[in-house]
């Protein structure tokens, strides 16, 4: 997948989460990306703002988006009803621009001219301006009541800028005697048979309902992302 069509379902969203770290605590704010070329994905805000500081210092960064936040019914007994959709999330790091850098790029990036006009507008988003140029990527596309295909979830992971993700799920080691226990339980069909059985990362919530069915501990959890 490419850095536009990640771009894409981000702006899809809109309006997104992007979280920092400060002192050991996750500062959160809403946010929205401002561009995007074969570097990486670009945004802004004020240089006086604590969320510039925290990039300065650290230069990490996660974003989060959901295509639709809604809950459609709640009865207490079901549960939650959401409607197909999908969420995606990154986690990467940021380099700060300069505003001379800005101005070059927007000479041949039409996204960035905006940016230069709000540096205008706005002095202090000249100090302001990043772009995440490292980065992994998710996107969790669900679809729990089976409407529009016959399996939950379909996970996509990838990477730009040189870093590197594992896959989702849990793992099924050499220890397991094919006794099919996980298969049967696994309500998203991302169990396959085989010797040994394995787990299939695109179709897996790591729900852990095949972790604990395993009569011989022969899965083991999953990695962080």
């Amino acid at each position: 997948m490419k850095i536009s069509e990640i771009y894409e379902l981000f702006e899809n969203i809109g309006v997104l989460t992007f979280s920092t770290i400060y002192k050991g605590e996750v500062h959160s704010r809403a946010a929205h990306f401002n561009g995007f070329d074969e570097e990486g994905i670009y945004f802004r805000t004020m240089w006086n703002k604590p969320f510039a500081r925290q990039l300065m210092e650290t230069e990490k960064i996660t974003v989060f988006g959901i295509s639709d936040t809604r809950i459609l019914s709640h009865d207490g007994e079901s549960g939650a009803e959401f409607p197909p959709g999908y969420s995606i999330r990154l986690i990467g790091e940021v380099r700060f621009l300069p505003e001379d850098e800005i101005r070059e790029r927007a000479k041949t990036n039409k996204d960035l001219e905006l940016a230069v006009f709000d540096m205008e507008k706005y002095p202090t988003m000249k100090k302001g301006n990043f772009i995440i140029n490292r980065a992994k990527v998710e996107i969790f596309d669900f679809d729990f009541e089976c409407k529009n295909r016959d399996h939950k979830v379909l996970r996509t992971r990838m990477a730009f800028g040189g870093m590197t993700f594992n896959e989702a799920g849990p793992k099924i080691t050499e220890k397991c005697i094919e006794c099919g226990k996980c298969y049967k339980k696994c309500s998203f069909k991302a169990i396959e048979k085989g010797t040994p059985y394995r787990v299939r990362p695109e179709k897996c919530d790591d729900c852990g309902d095949c972790i604990t069915v395993c009569p011989v501990d022969a899965i083991e959890i999953s990695s962080t992302f």
